[in-house]
């Protein structure tokens, strides 16, 4: 923000050549880099701070769509909005803090601690001119040690590993900053770095000012550290880094140590810069007593030279009476991906538990190829690689293959994927090898950890498109019956199309019995081929009528696969010798009895015994009882049955006769049927329940027909549990001649579903004797229940929705969350999915294969109910398998994170990895039928995946249906279109009324007065414009000179070297003030800020506010239908309201304005 007056402008360049000659080496003062939590503002409300963390490198934000994060939070966890906030590198809290030096640092850095009063700290380089910093006499660890945050994501096991074959032993993750912020990614990084074996450490970013402070926020550490179950003897790490800190830093950082230890906590250290400590190699000395704590318990950031390797710092070992020394924030150990803070260990306590767990792709080489699902019709076939070992680990397995045709110009290099069995797997499509048909090469090889290209082996396929695999199963199958030896010889010739076929089955049944009587023959092979097997109508109960054979083959993998039925027509010939009897049965339904009697027996020579089997129909052969009948006088066999031994049904009843031959087979000989009804004992039996109580009450009453019983019994079960759970309850008689007992479900196991309950009287005799029968469903409230359905799994979109059925819980429900990952990469693809509520009470999630790095294979779906009270409570887990056909080739178009309200929506932009690349994305979006409120937005990809944030305050704030427009421009020219629909958006217009307190930066009273190279009347605009606002927030009179004052004398922002101040210096005034600045891009994060009630500073420039080549600073509050209050310092006549858009078309381009990413910042309590 500069009024370039020219005269003002020379005079400083020639100060600053001729104050540089007169700088030291030793003063050199590095310009720390802005980290941010993420690169974007994220579209849905989050705490007004600015959010950052350790060691990232300086982000300029362009006008570009923002980028969100792959890993969706829990519910219960807000994600902090972020955007870059200053020269001071920022933690999550919002105020900046003191973070490692980053890749914005000069070669040569000194650390010189800035004033406790100047709101930031330095980290430097001690340069030649510094005392000696070398600890000659100090051991060194040999393995080295990380810090990783949310800055870092989820790093896989795999990740790890690799940090551990570089020497990494341990890993310190960031839990929690002030008393709010946790890190999302803890608990993945944790866990994927325990599994790898690296000794896991933790550390707490301070912010605390006051003992109490310092105690509140120990607790909120511990409690994160319990969340996790991390041990008490876990390193516990205070780090401290805020200049505003300082004052009484060890009394208050002696609270946080003593609440940690009251809680156990005793394993503690520090970290914080050089510059700090007391005990330093630094010619100046910081506030923090290491007397009082321990130098071996610091862990000492200090670095001497921007990429120094772990070899180079182990022999030069800063800092080496404290337990440890980080000496670099910029450690490339896993390339292309974040860069790491990377620390020596002097004592042991970040790395001596380290125990490396083994590589399981590690071993001799081996691997063994198999050719799986190959596919004559389609095409395509599978590669399973097995035994995956290499010398160095496997990193990469690699499967290059190509078709005989044409030499190796269809050549496709596929990279294979994991799956959870340890097998890698590749589906090979001969369309992606020019539809080459014939021979295929199949080779393998892998990449091992240390990066050597290993050849492994090699094999063959053959492909073909549009054959059939082979011949068509057939047979021919007849049937010979000979009527009077009873039997049927069944034959199966011709047979066709059983390649690789195990064995011939043939079942064989009447049609009289309905199947009852099958019996499945194994028939026996004939030397032409065909199978043979001969039945005897006496197994089949020598039944009259049709007969039915068919044929199977069992295939490979040992299933029945259907060929051929036959039928053929039989009827017994009856011979004198022939097995027969007469079977009746007479009944007493007064004395509930049958008696069955078999006579006139023939045929029965030899045989051991004879043998009834009699049932009731009603209860389908339930209720079966084989009675041996005793032998008359007059040869025939009698037997009697009571209905009670059959639960009194009534209907029909059946006995069959049999005889048991020589060999102790028995042989059926005729059956007889009988229509009962009893003449029986009642009572009414009901089962009332209370859920909530867990208790079922069961009665019998009306009881008629118990003459002569001693007592009364209640089985009760649960029908889940097949009786397992069944209790004979004796109840209790009342006044009124009913018995009651009270049964608990937890005697029950608490099982759901339905109760039986029966109600018997013990005769005279002791005998139970059946009554009657009553149910109840029941569904136990004392737990909470849910069932997880996977449905609509498209395997071409890689798309699948997650139904939840049954949602229940005690304590009610809150949120239904659904946690999902695929098998590929352990987790580093989750998501935390909040499923929306149906209109019939399920709840549902709709998961993309996009969403998870498009990822295919197995995913894990976990069910999770958030309840009423806060608490989360696991419910049950599935798995589904996903394939997602169109990615591999197809770039991808979808609309996601509608927020009507807010009037915003994402466009989400894939890259197919076998695709064609993209160059640029643009996105037409309006809402009016002639496009009158037509935006274009644009980006361009930074890799595979781009989202683009579409905002109705572009569109004039428009409620309505916006159409959305998506073209790619491919880098081979071409260009693809997606329309994809229509969405709806209600903005509501949150109209807030402005402030409007004025001063002009040419009032007399300081227009004249001058700071360095210029005056306030002509360079001013900033300071004038933070006074109007600082006056506005803070309720009390901040003049622009008391402003001016500020940023003179304790900032290089205003005026110096040239006229004007730049970004830095608005960050620097605000936090001074206690108020807090973020940094904003597009016209449509102008529009949330002000709607938010917050103000912003605007650098404009060519307008009718100023001129080129000067840009100049206004203030903006209040909003109203897309426009906003404008404040001009300068000329008061252009106050008024303005377009958001107009004030963002004619936004500042000069690099002082633009020196922390973009010309707009909000300014907030």
């Amino acid at each position: 923000m500069k009024k370039k007056d020219l005269i003002f402008y020379a005079g400083a360049a020639v100060l600053m050549a001729v104050s540089a000659q007169g700088v030291s080496a030793d003063e050199l003062v590095l310009n720390e880099a802005t980290t941010t939590e993420g690169n974007q503002v994220q579209a849905e409300k989050a705490p007004e701070v600015a959010v950052a963390e350790k060691s990232v490198a300086p982000v300029a934000e362009k006008s570009v769509a923002p980028v969100a994060s792959n890993y969706a939070a829990p519910a219960n966890v807000t994600e902090p909005a972020v955007a870059p906030v200053s020269k001071a590198a920022a933690s999550e809290s919002g105020t900046p803090s003191v973070e490692k030096a980053t890749e914005a640092s000069t070669t040569e850095k000194e650390e010189t601690p800035l004033p406790s009063d100047s709101g930031s700290t330095t980290f430097f380089n001690t340069g030649a001119h510094a005392p000696a910093g070398r600890s000659t006499d100090v051991a060194v660890q040999p393995k080295s040690f990380v810090d990783v945050s949310s800055h870092n994501g989820d790093i896989s096991i795999g990740d790890y590993r690799t940090l551990a074959n570089k020497g990494v032993g341990g890993v310190v993750v960031k839990l929690t900053e002030d008393t709010w912020y946790k890190n999302p990614n803890a608990e993945n990084q944790i866990r994927n770095a325990q599994a790898a074996g690296l000794q896991v450490s933790t550390y707490h970013f301070s912010r605390y000012t006051s003992e109490e402070a310092a105690r509140a926020e120990a607790r909120f550490y511990i409690a994160a550290a319990q969340r996790l179950s991390l041990p008490k003897n876990t390193l516990m790490v205070n780090d401290f880094e805020d200049a505003k800190m300082q004052p009484n830093i060890n009394r208050n950082t002696q609270a946080w140590a003593d609440e940690m230890r009251k809680n156990g906590y005793t394993n503690l250290m520090f970290y914080t810069s050089a510059s700090w400590l007391d005990e330093n190699n630094l010619r100046k000395k910081g506030p923090v007593n290491t007397a009082q704590f321990g130098l071996q318990n610091f862990w000492v950031a200090q670095y001497p030279s921007p990429k120094l390797s772990v070899n180079d710092a182990k022999s030069l070992r800063y800092n080496g009476k404290a337990g440890a020394w980080q000496f670099t924030s910029q450690a490339e150990l896993l390339p292309g991906k974040h860069l790491f803070d990377h620390s020596v260990d002097y004592t042991g306590r970040f790395t001596a538990n380290a125990k490396p767990a083994a590589d399981p792709t590690e071993g001799s080489l081996s691997g063994k190829i198999n050719i799986v699902n190959n596919d004559t019709m389609a095409g395509r076939f599978d590669v399973v690689i097995s035994n995956v070992k290499a010398p160095n680990g496997v990193r990469t397995v690699s499967v290059p293959i190509w078709s005989e045709t044409g030499g190796q110009d269809d050549l496709v290099w596929y990279t294979a994927n994991r799956q959870a069995n340890g097998t890698y797997t590749v589906n090979v499509k001969a369309a992606d090898h020019k539809n080459s048909t014939g021979l295929y090469n199949v080779h393998l090889y892998y990449v091992q950890n240390n990066g050597q290209l290993t050849g492994v082996g090699g094999t063959t396929t053959t492909v073909a498109i549009g054959k059939k695999n082979q011949t068509p199963v057939s047979a021919d199958l007849t049937i010979v019956k000979s009527e009077k030896n009873g039997t049927f010889t069944i034959t199966a010739k011709n047979l066709q199309g059983f390649e690789g076929y195990k064995e011939v089955k043939i079942p064989f049944w009447s049609h009289a019995n309905g199947m009852k009587d099958i019996i499945w023959y194994t028939p026996t092979r004939q030397a032409d081929g065909s199978y043979t097997v001969t039945a005897k109508a006496s197994d089949h109960e020598n039944a009259d009528g049709k007969y039915e054979a068919q044929v199977f083959y069992v295939d490979a993998q040992g299933q029945n696969k259907f060929v051929k039925k036959a039928f053929t027509d039989y009827t017994a010939t009856k011979l004198a010798n022939a097995v027969a009897a007469d079977l009746t049965i007479t009944k007493s339904e007064k004395d509930g009895t049958f008696t069955i009697t078999a006579k006139n027996l023939q045929g029965f020579e030899g045989y051991k015994e004879v043998k009834i089997p009699f049932w009731s129909h009603a209860n389908g052969m339930k209720d079966i009882i084989w009675y041996t009948p005793t032998r008359q006088a007059d040869g025939s066999y009698t037997v009697t049955a009571k209905a009670s031994d059959h639960e009194n049904a009534d209907g029909k009843y059946e006995a069959q006769v049999f005889y048991v031959d020589a060999q102790g087979k028995n042989k059926f000989v005729k059956k007889a049927f009988i229509d009962y009804t009893a003449s029986k004992p009642s009572a009414d039996l009901t089962i009332t329940k209370s859920e909530k109580d867990g208790t079922f009450t069961i009665t019998a009453k009306n009881l008629q027909g118990f003459d002569g019983y001693k007592e009364v019994k209640i089985p009760f079960w649960s029908q889940a549990n097949g009786m397992k759970d069944i209790i004979w309850y004796t109840p209790t008689r009342q006044a009124d001649g009913s018995y009651t007992v009270t049964a608990k479900a937890s005697d029950h196991e608490n099982a759901d579903g339905q109760y039986e309950a029966q109600v018997f009287y013990v005769d005279a005799q002791g005998q139970n004797k059946f009554v009657k029968k009553a149910f109840i469903d029941y569904k136990n409230q004392s737990r909470p229940t849910g069932t997880l359905l996977i449905q609509n799994n498209n395997k071409d979109t890689g798309t699948f929705d997650v139904v939840i059925k049954d949602v229940y819980s005690p304590k009610g429900v809150r949120t239904v969350q659904v946690p999902t990952w695929s098998d590929k990469d352990g987790q580093d693809d989750l998501r935390w999915y909040e499923a929306t509520r149906q209109a019939n009470g399920d709840y549902k999630v709709s998961i993309k294969a996009s969403d998870h790095k498009n990822s295919t294979g197995k995913y894990h779906v976990h069910l999770y109910y958030i309840q009423n009270d806060g608490s989360r409570i696991g419910i049950g887990t599935t798995t589904t398998d996903v394939e997602f056909r169109n990615a591999m080739t197809k770039t991808q178009a979808a609309i996601k994170n509608v927020n009507a309200t807010n009037g915003t929506y994402t466009v989400a932009v894939d890259q197919a990895p076998q695709g064609r690349q993209i160059k640029n994305i643009r996105v037409a979006a309006w809402s009016k039928a002639h496009q009158e409120n037509l935006y274009w937005y644009s980006a361009t990809p930074t890799g595979m995946h781009t989202e683009i944030t579409v905002s109705a305050n572009n569109h004039g704030n428009e409620a309505g249906n916006y159409t959305t427009h998506v073209y790619v421009d491919y880098k081979d020219g071409g260009v693809e279109g997606f329309n994809l629909g229509q969405t709806a958006l209600s903005p509501r217009n949150q109209k807030v009324n402005p402030q409007t307190t004025y001063y002009s930066q040419r009032d007399p009273r300081w227009a004249g007065k001058y700071y360095g190279v210029s005056n306030v009347d002509q360079s001013g605009c900033v300071p004038t414009s933070l006074a109007m606002t600082f006056t506005d927030i803070l309720g009390k009179t901040i003049l622009p000179t008391t402003v001016a004052d500020y940023l003179y004398n304790n900032t290089d922002s205003f005026n110096k070297g040239e006229a004007g101040t730049d970004s830095d210096g608005i960050v620097a005034a605000t936090r001074n003030w206690g108020l807090k600045s973020q940094l904003i891009n597009g016209a449509g994060g102008i529009a949330e800020a002000l709607m938010a009630g917050k103000h912003v500073l605007a650098a404009v420039g060519n307008s009718q506010f100023t001129s080129d080549p000067y840009t100049h600073e206004l203030v903006l509050h209040g909003y109203d239908n897309g426009r906003t209050y404008v404040r001009d310092p300068y000329n008061s006549g252009n106050n008024g309201w303005y377009s958001i858009n107009y004030l963002h078309s004619i936004k500042s381009k000069d690099p002082m304005d633009n020196k922390l990413g973009a010309p707009f910042f909000s300014i907030f309590a």
